[in-house]
């Protein structure tokens, strides 16, 4: 019934977005009253109708219905109820329902607030892109053909051909395979809603331009558009640095970004919309840069569009490190996008020669020029990102299996055009406030270039800098902050309302500093030994047994239980134990690493790296394992550090391959397997008292009579032992209770003590006999070994200097999106 009512709200909810984009087009061409209302019923209907597929949905992944694919396939009954709820969000299909429902709530703003004249068309392209959209997850069957993915979907419909399912078509599963252990963050339950109400609103610049050409009213459409566009780039930078941020404290790679497809699909659009701010605000100061506007409005959402289609189509499931995997969509993607760019660069080529040409050349040293150069700028930073994310794509004309760009691609590309872009943000901040010749420009720069090259020059003296690009990048970027704050000194006097453009370019200044500082100065922490050893290997003073140099430094930090190390002469650190979180993720260790400074001045802290099994890609006899960074955030440096590897994991992996080998050989099972004579030990323990065994604690914590479950009708006596098991170096313990019972058969007394394992071990504890005399316990223990084992872990511990500093400046950012968007919109509130 549940898949029923599902199925037909959303179906619904799609036939009334068809029927209010008719109406919405009648109304725009007949501008009569009645078709704008009929479509708002429509509009709001289909919200309600989504809303209440929405609910279903949520409501089914609550109460661990898996007997549907969504649920089956994004949870699993131990998520926490915060999981269970971002696992709406998780898969492709709940997340085009989270983005056509942001659309929704953006489309009655529009009802509300757009003037007349462009509320019909305006809507109209807005209802056709969630067209597009519902269509995604209607699930409606043609034939052979479905359209869409229906996050209703049974298990026998989305997996006809798995053998369990065809021989039960009713079976249910007892579990869901669950969230994928890298999204069970805080960071990424907020950022796929702020990604997508990002993604709806840059509809709305989109749908503004497209009104523009319909209506040929291609001037006044800016006022409208202009706080859209800024709160569309304010939800995409918020979405950008909450998926950095998370990337940086999850992900092992040591940064926040990556030039990942996935990340590049937020990034591009924002370039594009940012570039489209600025000739917007050239249009409505100067009544020029009209092309100009329209076809970035036009390019953001298609850029959307089209990096929806590179990370949801499959096309790069080897490409990128999470993206989604192909659900059937391709095909309706493609449509998608050829439908929103053939439409957009359609009606804009067929209105071109319409559009309002300039009258006279703006000359170099104007606001017009230098914004609309600005703007260039960062649409060729978008234009590079594009072509490298599609290059897996465009290769496949060249070479069967071709391979992404590596990371120096983009930065090598990208950097120099933002320091352009920085010199820019100064001398079109100059010229837009006041007009200048040459000779007033230089004037006025005197004090911003004076006090940049002398911050340039000490930053490169206390930093040791001796790359000469990253010297003219330090002076590009101390440029583009000192002559924006004066500006910005200027215009708080004037009118603080005023400063937005100015501390966006202060942040996007802060940010270019974070980024050189935060990673090309990035530092091992290592022990002097370690220290001395890389030394060596960059002399070529160390060679193999075979005679040949070693290049390959070591950036390790390798501790032993309890013995702390002095590294980088300023921390004393100490690998102090681990504890088991099965709660969190079973299998989870969270590991101790103190540091104390080495002078023995100042606090102490303590950092829990973590390290688990992938469970999705994990067997019994392979474990794929996966990290969690733990990092010390400071003022001006970060500590960052992950476990690279561990006594523990290795024994881990020792039992996995053991077992794999029994499998291979048909053997016995590889608890029996691993139980050989030589590894058989016994002790004695009295109530209370603990022993060592190999790398084990053992604690007999109690023993009492059985009174229920007696393994024998015919018993006389059966006593379970309350056994605490500890490996060293762990402060979790695990409890094993083995039985130890005298029966009666055939006239004679027999015992009965079955071994029992140790949780997560192949070793087992039987109760061997216990000493009426003494009170003493003897425990048999099998399959550990006798000697100890050294505890240890292996970890990468770097220092980042000034990562607060790249928050900082898209913080700054962000500040001057919003105070721009409050100034917008407070004036063309004021006109409607």
């Amino acid at each position: 019934m549940i898949k029923f009512y599902g199925e037909f709200f959303i179906n619904a909810a799609f036939l009334c977005a068809i029927l209010a984009t008719i109406g919405y087009f009648l109304y725009a061409q007949n501008d009569k009253d009645r078709y704008f209302k009929i479509s708002n019923w429509l509009f709001g209907l289909q919200g309600l109708f989504l809303l209440a597929a929405s609910g279903l949905l949520l409501h089914i992944i609550l109460t661990h219905q898996f007997n549907f694919y969504y649920v089956y396939n994004y949870t699993s009954d131990d998520l926490q109820l915060k999981y269970l709820i971002s696992a709406f969000w998780g898969g492709q299909e709940g997340s085009f329902m989270l983005w056509v429902l942001f659309s929704t709530l953006i489309g009655f703003g529009l009802m509300r607030w757009t003037r007349k004249a462009y509320r019909g068309p305006v809507l109209f392209f807005l209802t056709l892109t969630q067209i597009f959209l519902l269509s995604m997850v209607s699930g409606i069957s043609f034939g052979d053909f479905t359209l869409g993915a229906s996050p209703f979907r049974s298990l026998a419909e989305a997996m006809p051909n798995a053998p369990f399912l065809q021989s039960n078509p009713d079976f249910v599963p007892q579990n869901g395979k669950g969230l994928n252990d890298l999204l069970k963050s805080p960071w990424m339950m907020i950022h796929p809603p702020i990604l997508f109400v990002g993604f709806s609103m840059m509809t709305v610049p989109y749908c503004f331009a497209m009104a523009a050409l319909w209506k040929r009213k291609y001037n006044e459409w800016v006022n409208p558009a202009l706080p859209w566009t800024l709160g569309a780039n304010v939800a995409l930078l918020t979405a950008i640095f909450l998926g950095g941020y998370w990337a940086y404290v999850t992900l092992s790679f040591g940064g926040y970004w990556a030039w990942d497809p996935v990340e590049n699909a937020s990034f591009v659009p924002w370039l594009l919309g940012t570039a489209g701010i600025h000739t917007m605000i050239i249009q409505r100061k100067s009544s020029t840069s009209q092309k100009a506007s329209i076809i970035f409005a036009i390019l953001a959402y298609v850029a959307i569009v089209y990096e929806t289609f590179l990370t949801r189509s499959g096309i790069l499931s080897d490409a990128s490190v999470h993206s989604f995997v192909d659900l059937g969509l391709y095909s309706q993607l493609v449509v998608f996008m050829l439908a929103v760019t053939g439409i957009g660069l359609g009606l804009f080529f067929y209105r071109y020669k319409e559009l309002p040409k300039q009258k006279n050349d703006s000359r170099f040293l104007s606001r017009e020029f230098m914004t609309f150069a600005g703007a260039m700028m960062l649409f060729l930073i978008g234009l590079v990102i594009i072509l490298g994310t599609s290059s897996p794509i465009i290769g496949r004309l060249f070479t069967e299996n071709p391979t992404p760009p590596e990371v120096s691609f983009y930065n090598e590309w990208t950097m120099p055009m933002a320091m352009v872009a920085a010199i820019l943000t100064v001398l079109g901040q100059y010229l837009f406030w006041k007009k200048q010749d040459g000779e007033s420009l230089a004037e006025d720069l005197t004090l911003p270039v004076a006090l940049t090259c002398i911050i340039t020059l000490a930053s490169i003296i206390i930093g040791d800098v001796r790359n000469i690009y990253y010297m003219v990048y330090l002076l590009t970027a101390w440029f583009a902050l000192v002559g924006n704050a004066v500006i910005m000194i200027r215009l708080i006097r004037q009118n603080p309302m005023l400063i937005g453009g100015a501390l966006s370019h202060i942040g996007f200044a802060v940010l270019l500093l974070g980024i050189l500082a935060s990673s090309a100065y990035n530092e091992h922490l290592l022990d002097r030994t370690t220290q001395q050893y890389n030394e060596a290997i960059r002399s070529g003073n160390v060679t193999d047994e075979q005679g040949f140099q070693k290049t390959q430094t070591v950036n390790f930090l390798e501790l032993k239980l309890n013995e702390p190390k002095v590294v980088n002469d300023k921390y004393r650190v100490t690998y102090e134990g681990y504890t088991l979180k099965n709660q969190e993720r079973p299998g989870q260790q969270q590991y101790r690493i103190k540091f104390e400074p080495a002078d023995g001045e100042g606090s102490q802290f303590v950092l829990n790296p973590q390290v688990y099994p992938m469970l999705s890609s994990s067997s019994a006899q392979n474990i794929e394992w996966s990290v969690d960074p733990d990092v010390r955030t400071g003022m001006l440096s970060d500590i960052y550090l992950y476990v690279s590897g561990s006594s523990y994991v290795q024994q881990k992996n020792e039992q996995a391959k053991e077992r794999a080998r029994q499998v291979r050989q048909q053997t016995e099972p590889a608890a029996a397997g691993m139980l050989d004579s030589t590894k058989v030990q016994k002790i004695e323990l009295a109530q209370g008292e603990t022993a060592s065994v190999g790398s084990f604690d053992i604690t007999l914590k109690s023993y009492s009579q059985e009174t229920e479950d007696a393994p024998q009708d015919s018993t006389i006596i059966a006593v379970r032992a309350n056994v605490e098991i500890t490996q060293r170096g762990s402060d979790s313990s695990t409890s094993v209770y083995p039985l130890f019972s005298i029966y009666q058969k055939n006239g004679k007394n027999w015992s009965y003590a079955p071994p029992t394992g140790i949780p997560g071990h192949n070793g087992t504890v039987q109760f061997s006999s216990v000493n009426p005399s003494t009170g003493k316990v003897e425990l048999t223990i099998r399959g550990v070994d006798k000697e100890v084992k050294e505890q240890w872990v292996l970890l990468v511990a770097e220092e980042k200097p000034f990562i607060s500093v790249v928050w900082l400046g898209t913080f700054l950012l962000m500040g001057g999106f919003s105070i721009s968007i409050f100034r917008h919109w407070g004036r063309e509130r004021k006109k409607s």
